[in-house]
């Protein structure tokens, strides 16, 4: 006898199926190429073209990968722990920090430390006076943060915004990659689909996330200086404001300075944004005030490069703007390292605590259990 087939008011029922527990391990690249951990430090990767078809290849120490990305010429970019618990998927990402050896560490982390500590100094009495709160009342006391803490908080919940855009960026690549190779697409061919749409909203929002995390911390150090952040709410604004007796008042303020992203203008005694943090305000300025990322014809569509002689290794490439323009991704991962490099330092000599909070039995105010 086989199983009735369960039915709800006379019609039939079939159940949304829920994947396994498993978990992934990659290491991603620019031009969509990845590698994947397959057992303890030994690693594949892929897509490679096999057989005219794409695969995961070989079985390397990761000493091997990263030799193979600089001989191909691709960068890395983030390492991304990612699986699913219970049917519910979820997604590590840990940008790789230029100069850096241990990576496990992103700013964002940082920043969020940093939040986190400033906001247990400020609740913590408050939480500990509460009998029975209610939900209501502990949002309330959460909340009711100050602008130290506000601006922190900002800047981390920023920069995640941004790893979560490169991370999706770099999904595509890889993706259209796959799918070129499958397809036999890789003479030169311009392929375009729908899934652009998704490609080009990333872009967009990579900039508006990488000019919020600049203007939170123009905020953030004018509130360190001694000036008001809710009058100064953006780098050039800042900038503008900044007098001689602001130069010394904070290390952030000293490294930005010391770096050139801050300059005196022509004008004598007036600071404007310098070097790359114009450029990347020259960008942001782009595509969110002049033009969206996808609105020129060169934009359009992807095409598969060669990389090696032998025809194995191949990269995405979608150009910014011309033809012989630059590919987007290359663009914007140039930007991205140097934002979280510079935002992994500020929060590391900013003279906060940015060590991770570890939660004792004080802290812990429900705990509730599952069946299983």
């Amino acid at each position: 006898m086989t199983e009735q087939e369960p039915r709800m008011d006379g019609q039939p029922v079939r159940w949304i199926p829920r994947l396994k527990d498993g978990e992934s391990f990659y290491l991603h690249f620019s031009g969509g190429i990845r590698a994947g951990r397959i057992l303890d430090d030994r690693w594949a990767i892929e897509p490679v073209l096999s057989h005219s078809r794409p695969a995961s290849f070989g079985n390397f120490a990761r000493t091997d990968i990263w030799k193979i990305g600089h001989f191909l010429g691709v960068t890395p970019i983030a390492f991304q722990h990612a699986g699913w618990n219970n049917g519910s998927y979820y997604s590590n990402w840990i940008p790789i920090v230029p100069g850096q050896s241990n990576h496990m560490i992103g700013a964002s982390d940082l920043w969020r430390n940093i939040s986190s500590r400033i906001g247990d100094e400020r609740r913590g009495p408050r939480l500990d006076a509460l009998k029975d709160a209610s939900h209501e009342e502990l949002a309330a006391i959460i909340d009711d943060q100050q602008p130290d803490e506000r601006l922190a908080q900002f800047i981390a919940l920023s920069l995640r915004g941004m790893d979560i855009s490169v991370e999706e960026i770099a999904a595509f690549y890889h993706e259209q990659l796959v799918d070129l190779m499958a397809t036999d697409r890789l003479e030169n061919d311009r392929v375009s689909g729908t899934l652009d749409q998704v490609l080009n909203t990333h872009v967009h929002s990579f900039f508006m996330h990488a000019g919020a995390a600049r203007d939170y911390l123009g905020s953030f150090i004018a509130l360190k200086v001694g000036e008001d952040p809710g009058k100064i709410d953006s780098f050039k604004s800042l900038c503008k404001k900044l007098r001689t007796r602001h130069l010394d008042a904070d290390p952030m303020l000293a490294e930005l300075i010391t770096r050139g992203l801050i300059k005196e203008s022509k004008q004598k005694g007036q600071w404007q944004t310098g070097d790359w943090m114009w450029d990347l305000t020259e960008l942001r300025n782009t595509f969110t005030h002049r033009r969206p990322y996808g609105s020129r014809h060169a934009e359009h569509s992807g095409m598969a490069v060669q990389l090696s002689a032998a025809g194995q290794f191949y990269r995405y490439r979608r150009p910014f703007e011309t033809n012989a323009g630059e590919d987007i991704l290359d663009l914007i991962v140039r930007q991205y390292q140097r934002v979280i490099k510079l935002f992994h330092c500020l929060a590391e000599i900013s003279g906060l605590n940015s060590d991770m909070p570890v939660i004792t039995d004080d802290d812990i105010i429900e705990v509730r259990m599952s069946n299983e």
